[in-house]
């Protein structure tokens, strides 16, 4: 990663009170990738997680929640925040997740500056819960971290919005972003297919169920086939499916064999707190996009770069557009790598993450 030089940090210590370590995809994106930039601003930088990556890769591999895992979590949490020695910490989301807010409280009591970071709505774990002693117990859990905060950083506006909502002083927006140095622009294959990708969690694969109609209805027209990088078995599609298992390693390359990438959600709470990442995963690899209008989608899906779809209808007429254009494809595609250089990559961001924190700093002292 190159960035440009920007604020200095030299000989401040930052501690990473991560959730997970970098085999979680929030902690890796939100947080260890940007360690290299703020070294190279001279802060000395470590990494606390809450969970090890040994919960991540049982998690993914078997959906393992392991309790001794979680206890031994809020022990290492505990130890992290006693040692203390830090001139300024980066929470992800919260410091005690599932624990009432007293917990929350007494962190933020404890007189070192801290930085927030969300890139989803975890707070609707608390305020929506299902149980309604859960949410008079949890529901407003996170107000006194978000009130001490001397600086949160949020994925998106819904993300921003309550923080400031709930007693944040300042917010800055951090999108979460690729290094678009990983990610080669290559030519599509030119086999008459139309190849229609997806990145993401087995979890998250059920958005995929009005992609797949639609491909399905305009399997008797257009040669299509579905590449999902991380999905599994994708249910009732009846076309031709490359299924790859999710590497950082070979991600980019899979991404590159792709003709349009799509990110289809549902309308919620939920998910208007997503940062839109497998999008700009696809345009940094150069790709055109349709997505739902959900959330950050509408700001990052812009005219040039890709369509909106809300239902199969709309699926339909934006993959038969895209599919008998590969004019507009390949224009939409250098449009959305130049999107993703200019406003989703790390080499973007950075700087001003360095900068902010070193403004926190220089406020502190």
């Amino acid at each position: 990663m190159n960035v440009k030089r920007t604020g200095t940090l030299a000989g401040r210590k930052i501690a990473l009170l991560t959730r997970y370590g970098d085999a979680g995809p929030s902690s890796r994106l939100r947080f260890h990738q940007y360690v290299p930039a703020l070294e190279a601003a001279g802060a000395q930088v470590r990494a606390e997680p809450f969970l090890d990556n040994g919960y991540v890769e049982r998690f993914f591999a078997s959906g393992e929640r392991s309790r001794s895992a979680m206890a031994r979590g809020y022990a290492r949490r505990l130890a992290a925040i006693i040692r203390g020695r830090a001139d300024l910490i980066w929470v992800e989301k919260e410091a005690f997740p599932f624990l009432p807010g007293i917990f929350e409280r007494a962190f933020a009591a404890r007189g070192i500056p801290y930085v927030v970071d969300y890139d989803d709505a975890i707070f609707h774990n608390y305020d929506l819960a299902t149980s309604p002693l859960a949410r008079q117990i949890l529901g407003t859990k996170l107000d006194p971290l978000l009130a001490r905060a001397a600086l949160v950083t949020a994925g998106n506006d819904y993300l921003a919005d309550y923080a400031v909502s709930h007693g944040a002083r300042q917010v800055i927006d951090i999108p979460t972003v690729v290094d678009v140095g990983d990610y080669e622009v290559v030519e599509p294959v030119d086999d008459g297919q139309l190849r229609i990708g997806w990145i993401g969690t087995p979890g998250n694969a059920i958005y995929l169920a009005p992609v797949v109609e639609a491909i399905n209805r305009l399997s008797n027209r257009l040669r299509l086939r579905l590449v999902t990088i991380g999905a599994g078995e994708v249910p009732g599609l009846i076309v031709p499916h490359d299924r790859y298992a999710w590497s950082a390693q070979t991600q980019a390359m899979h991404l590159g064999q792709i003709d349009i990438g799509v990110m289809p959600l549902v309308d919620s709470p939920w998910e208007r707190g997503k940062c839109g990442f497998k999008l700009v995963q696809y345009m940094a690899a150069g790709r055109p996009v349709i997505a739902s209008p959900v959330g950050v989608n509408q700001q990052i899906v812009q005219s040039d770069v890709g369509l909106l779809a809300t239902s199969v209808d709309d699926w339909m007429t934006a993959i038969d557009t895209l599919a008998r254009d590969p004019v507009r494809r390949r224009t939409m595609g250098r449009s959305a790598r130049a999107a993703a250089e200019m406003r989703y990559s790390l080499q973007a961001t950075a700087p001003r993450l360095v900068d902010a924190f070193a403004e926190v700093l220089a406020t502190a002292r």
